[in-house]
C-alpha cells in the first residue's frame, strides 16, 4: 500500500481533495464528493419497486447480449452512488468476476423520469459502452450490436423511434430490431 493511502483503491477520495474540489466548484459539489464516497463504502441494496424497475428496463439488453453472442454482465443491484429520486442506480461487471466492483465494473442507472422507450434507449447505450470495452479487452470485434448493412464498419445505435426504442443503423438511420428483438448472426 502507498504511504498515505487508506487502502481502498480508486474508490477514495481523500479530504484534501474534497477540499479543493470545494474550493474551486463549491460547498455543493464537495458534499456531493462525500456522498459518492459514503455511497462507495457503504452500498445501498435496491428496493423491491427500484429492482422491478431495472429488471424490466435491462431484460430485453441482456436478450440481445445473449442473442448475439455478446459478454453478458452480471448486474449488482446496489446503489453506489446517490442519484436522486430520478434515477435507479446500479452495477454491471464481467460474468463471474472475482473483482467485485473492479476492473470492468461500471455504474448504470435507469432514467425513471423518462419514457419507457427513452429509458430503454439510454441504459442500451450505457451498456453498449461497457459490452464495447469488454469485447475489446477480451480481444473480440469491438462493434456491438454490429450492423448487418455496414458489416465490420460500426455498430448500431440505440434510438427512440416513434413508440419503441430500437437498434438503428448510426449511417442510413434504418432501424434493425427494436431493443430486445435481436435476431443472431
Amino acid at each position: 500500500m502507498e504511504p498515505g493511502s487508506q487502502g481502498g483503491g480508486f474508490l477514495d477520495i481523500d479530504e484534501e481533495l474534497i477540499a479543493a474540489v470545494e474550493r474551486e466548484i463549491g460547498p455543493e459539489a464537495a458534499e456531493a464528493a462525500r456522498r459518492s464516497q459514503w455511497f462507495a463504502r457503504n452500498p445501498r441494496p435496491l428496493t423491491d419497486a427500484e429492482r422491478v424497475v431495472l429488471r424490466a428496463t435491462i431484460e430485453p439488453i441482456l436478450r440481445d447480449l445473449r442473442t448475439s453472442a455478446a459478454i453478458v454482465p452480471d448486474v449488482v443491484e446496489e446503489a453506489h452512488d446517490d442519484t436522486g429520486p430520478d434515477r435507479v442506480p446500479a452495477w454491471i461487471q464481467p460474468p463471474n468476476s472475482a473483482n467485485y466492483h473492479g476492473v470492468g465494473s461500471q455504474g448504470i442507472y435507469v432514467q425513471v423520469d423518462l419514457s419507457p422507450p427513452e429509458r430503454l434507449a439510454d441504459l442500451a447505450d450505457q451498456v453498449q459502452e461497457w459490452e464495447v470495452e469488454e469485447l475489446s479487452a477480451a480481444a473480440r470485434s469491438a462493434t456491438w450490436p454490429e450492423c448487418p448493412l455496414h458489416p465490420n464498419s460500426h455498430p448500431l445505435a440505440p434510438q427512440v423511434r416513434g413508440d419503441q426504442a430500437a437498434w438503428c443503423c448510426p449511417s442510413s438511420g434504418q432501424v434493425i430490431a427494436a431493443i430486445g428483438a435481436l435476431r443472431s448472426g
